[in-house]
């Protein structure tokens, strides 16, 4: 009798054994499903395609067409269209943050922000120090005169004052010229304040982006500008991240989201909306 009670109290207690081993096993895949689950959720970009971030940009925000920043806090021009596109398209959080030009790269170096979001060219200098991404337009630098002065060339200009906005491409060709051909140089931070020093003669002559001239012409009826014949560079056009494992993660994910916007023609209204021509069509291999 006691040993039939023995063995039923032993069955009991395996039985019980087994039913809680089961429980804890059932309780422990479910976890790992659920961490499973979030973490590809957080590599997805709830759905998005994209991974889950904050960005933070930093833009110049002097002047339409490029990148206007009101007091008020809105931000018009391409590059906050471009980058409204980019949030909705990422599901990504986008801070702005603004500085001057010069300013917007120790923002990068000091990573207070992530991009630099300003229509800035693409050079040698600035892609040795920092990660581009692709381009998603093209534009030219030029030299610009009133149509009612007699020069034709930039040899022309020898004795005179020719603007420039500071941190353009344009400025290192055109302060070369001026130091070889001996003009003076007079920088802007503002391109629209010395195009309108240009209409009102109190420079000689302007060196600017084609696109820039061409928006400032279509606001003020009065301009009445001409080109040189001879550009004097075409480049391309990017963002601009900080040279570490971060900024390159970052931009191959703004390459990605770039490239659809190029496919889908989506940038090429952009540029048609704030510079009067597709300027995608420009982008050099």
């Amino acid at each position: 009798m006691k040993k039939r009670l023995l063995a039923a109290l032993l069955v009991t207690a395996m039985t019980m054994t087994f039913v809680v081993g089961c429980g804890s096993s059932s309780s422990d895949d479910s976890e790992k499903e659920e961490t499973t689950a979030k973490t590809e959720e957080s590599d997805e970009g709830s759905g998005t395609g994209y991974s889950d971030r904050k960005v933070t940009l930093v833009t110049s925000g002097t002047g339409e067409p490029y990148t206007l920043l009101a007091d008020d806090g809105t931000w018009t021009g391409i590059d906050a269209e471009m980058w409204a596109e980019i949030e909705e398209r990422t599901g990504w959080e986008v801070e702005v943050k603004q500085a001057a030009f010069d300013a917007m790269w120790g923002e990068l170096d000091t990573a207070r922000a992530d991009v630099v979001a300003n229509c800035t060219a693409v050079k040698p200098e600035r892609t040795e120090k920092y990660n581009a991404t692709i381009p998603y337009y093209g534009d030219a630098q030029c030299v610009i005169v009133n149509d009612s002065s007699s020069y034709q060339t930039v040899e022309d200009l020898k004795g005179k004052v020719v603007g420039c906005t500071n941190g353009q491409a344009a400025q290192t060709i055109i302060e070369d010229l001026g130091a070889e051909i001996g003009f003076e140089v007079k920088l802007y931070e503002d391109s629209a304040v010395g195009m309108n020093d240009l209409m009102l003669e109190r420079i000689d002559a302007y060196a600017n982006t084609t696109t820039n001239v061409n928006a400032f012409s279509h606001n003020n009826e009065e301009a009445d500008f001409r080109f040189f014949e001879e550009n004097l560079m075409a480049n391309n056009v990017a963002y601009f991240l900080p040279k570490t494992d971060e900024g390159a993660e970052l931009a191959e994910e703004l390459n990605k989201v770039i490239q659809e916007m190029l496919d889908d023609g989506t940038i090429a209204k952009i540029t048609e909306k704030w510079m009067y021509a597709d300027m995608t069509q420009l982008i050099q291999e």
